[in-house]
């Protein structure tokens, strides 16, 4: 590793080295993981990959609750937020609902364990959108097109452990473009709310959708409440302002 490169991933804070380490490693172990559910079903060698993964989960949401908790940074910061694309998104989103209602065209689920598959779903939208493109602009910082590079970057991170289970055609359009796609509606509105409800309907159907849906609102709305408290609520004398 280059001085240069060390020097940027100094830069950032420490949770958010940490999230770049656990996103990254994601990807890595999402080959053989891939490749082994693929060829093996659920052997024993694919259930280990498949609770090595679900360990990560638990990791990156860990160290994202972890950095809330302790203020140094805002769900807002994680694509949690009504204040630009957000709102947006929730409006389109309910549009799409009451035309498929209407329609007849509203399908519950998709996969028989919708639960599992709508977190993962949710979970990689966090990771490889909110987390890496986040990081890897401020990893190229001082470079020209940054945001562009930062939503390739992450795209083909995500899309690298899809190769064991998909067709060069498959995995060309409807992985790699689906990504580059998702990450420049994240980037756009700097919400995860429309990248994770696709995602998620995608894989385990509208009624997963619906649920992933009512969290990103819980969190934002919680989010909202508690800045908002913060501004209102003058600082208490000869309390520190280090947090």
């Amino acid at each position: 590793m280059s001085p240069g490169i060390r020097n940027r991933i100094r830069r950032l804070a420490g949770c958010d080295r940490l999230l770049l380490l656990l996103t990254c490693g994601w990807g890595i172990l999402g080959i053989p993981g891939n490749y082994f559910l693929q060829r093996h079903r659920m052997d024993g060698t694919a259930v280990f990959f498949q609770l090595l993964t679900m360990i990560l989960w638990a990791a990156i949401a860990g160290v994202v609750a972890y950095s809330v908790i302790r203020r140094q940074r805002r769900p807002a910061d994680y694509g949690f937020s009504f204040q630009r694309g957000g709102l947006a998104s929730l409006a389109m989103l309910a549009v799409i609902h009451i035309y498929l209602v209407i329609s007849g065209k509203f399908v519950l689920s998709a996969t028989g364990n919708y639960l599992l598959s709508a977190l993962g779903a949710f979970m990689e939208e966090l990771a490889f959108r909110a987390i890496a493109i986040d990081k890897f602009i401020l990893l190229m910082d001082g470079i020209k097109n940054k945001a562009f590079w930062a939503i390739l970057a992450s795209s083909a991170l995500w899309s690298v452990p899809h190769i064991p289970s998909k067709s060069p055609a498959q995995f060309l359009g409807g992985i790699f473009l689906g990504a580059l796609f998702l990450g420049y509606v994240y980037y756009k509105s700097r919400s995860i709310l429309l990248p994770a409800w696709i995602h998620v309907a995608a894989n385990a159907g509208y009624l997963a959708g619906i649920l992933i849906a009512g969290l990103y609102c819980l969190i934002s709305f919680a989010d909202w409440a508690i800045w908002s408290w913060n501004k209102q609520t003058p600082p208490v004398a000869g309390a520190s302002r280090n947090i």
